[in-house]
């Protein structure tokens, strides 16, 4: 009995990939990003950063779940995939409906406890998460939707500790939004050929004979938004946002060179949990600049 409940966990944590946490990360990340963006040391933001960082990783959860249920039997198509829960059958779909509704009641108990403001915005964005896993059915660039879904967090960070938008928040979002292009579409080239014999579209497929290229300006527009994001901060000089942005340019830099000697699409992809990590530590630190 024991071992059953053990085994049945083991599948549900797959389910949500709780046991590959790396997009956990990198949805938490922008939402610590958007906190750091000006930050309000007079908030309780300690608060504020746990809410995110569990509610990142159970909305994350429930997103794998959202996309396993409606791409299981394109999942069966794929070696990557085709070992998941439901696209193996180990889960019923019936039993993967009722964890995603767990995690979505989770994810709403972290939510209510945010100011009205984050509230709303946080709710805002729950139609593109639900509708995301159609996008590669119909068109070939999903990335785009994900990047404005993973990176909604910067507004809603931003949301508890700001009562205002600026342009400066705009740069940063679009900063966040090609970031998230540039890594999944990296990450989609594990699947290209198969997903070309199955129909799946994605933004790695369109750029397929042309890669390099279009890698390195979606990179390099990531790094010039970020760029912006800091110049625009008034009590940040010219010289010492330019400096900041310096960690920035070379992590993203290290990315791409995985990318073109393709050494690994997925450790590149994986490499983001650090480059995450350092924007939220440069933003950090410019509160004390």
């Amino acid at each position: 009995m024991n071992l059953d409940f053990f085994k049945k966990t083991k599948l549900f944590l797959a389910l949500g990939r709780y046991n590959y946490p790396t997009g956990g990360f990198l949805l938490m990340w922008p939402c610590f990003w958007g906190v750091f963006y000006r930050l309000d040391f007079d908030t309780n933001f300690i608060k504020t950063l746990i809410l995110f960082l569990v509610g990142s990783f159970v909305m994350r959860g429930a997103g794998c779940c959202i996309n396993d249920y409606f791409d299981k039997d394109l999942d069966k198509k794929v070696s990557r995939t085709k070992s998941r829960p439901l696209a193996s059958n180990a889960l019923s779909s019936k039993e993967a409906f009722y964890f995603i509704l767990l995690q979505l009641l989770i994810g709403f108990l972290v939510v209510i406890n945010l100011n009205t403001k984050a509230i709303f915005f946080s709710f805002l964005i729950i139609p593109l998460v639900i509708i995301y896993p159609l996008f590669k059915r119909v068109n070939n660039f999903p990335q785009f939707f994900l990047g404005i879904a993973f990176n909604w967090g910067i507004l809603v960070g931003f949301s508890t500790q700001n009562n205002y938008f600026s342009l400066g928040l705009i740069f940063l979002f679009l900063g966040g939004v090609f970031l998230t292009v540039a890594y999944d579409t990296i990450y989609a080239f594990q699947d290209i050929n198969e997903d070309k014999k199955i129909g799946i579209k994605s933004f790695a497929i369109f750029l397929e004979k042309k890669s390099k290229k279009y890698i390195f300006l979606i990179f390099f527009s990531s790094y010039i938004f970020f760029t912006l994001s800091l110049l625009y901060l008034d009590h940040l000089s010219v010289l010492l946002s330019l400096i900041l942005s310096i960690p920035i340019l070379v992590s993203l830099l290290f990315q791409y060179r995985l990318f073109i000697y393709k050494r690994s699409y997925k450790f590149a992809f994986d490499t983001n949990i650090y480059t995450g990590g350092l924007i939220a530590g440069i933003l950090f630190l410019s509160n004390y600049l």
